[in-house]
């Protein structure tokens, strides 16, 4: 099984997990790690790379963070140069990202996986107004 991490800063990753399980009730190999005050980067990378070592039996580990650019972005792209055929990484995490990745994570390869989450969650952004008002999203 594919395992996921959620990376970002503060509880947003706990906060979104508990959110997705209200959809999905397999969250087994799901990981939120928050990036807190008082932490640096360093304390993100040594917990994605735990996180890649206690998903190592499955088939490869997909983080998703907030920021691209941001420290959690910046740790996953650390840990995906030193361990690239384990690990994918997509930012701009939001709930029908996650939602869908968590649905689908069994029916698609690893890259297949992360590609379809960036358009998961370009799809999950809809300007609702317009749409009721009846122009375009």
């Amino acid at each position: 099984m594919k395992g996921i991490i959620i990376v970002t800063h503060g509880k947003l990753s706990e906060f979104m997990l508990e959110s997705a399980s209200m959809f999905v009730t397999n969250t087994e190999a799901v990981l939120p790690i928050s990036f807190v005050p008082g932490q640096g980067v360093e304390d993100l990378i040594v917990s994605i790379r735990e996180a890649l070592t206690r998903f190592t039996s499955g088939d490869g580990v997909l983080a998703l963070v907030d920021l691209p650019g941001g420290s959690p972005a910046r740790a996953a792209g650390t840990v995906l140069s030193e361990s690239s055929e384990l690990l994918e990484v997509v930012s701009g995490v939001n709930l029908p990202m996650l939602v869908e990745v968590l649905m689908l994570r069994e029916s698609m390869s690893l890259p297949e996986l992360a590609e379809y989450a960036v358009a998961s969650g370009n799809d999950g952004i809809v300007n609702v107004g317009k749409v009721l008002r009846g122009g375009d999203s």
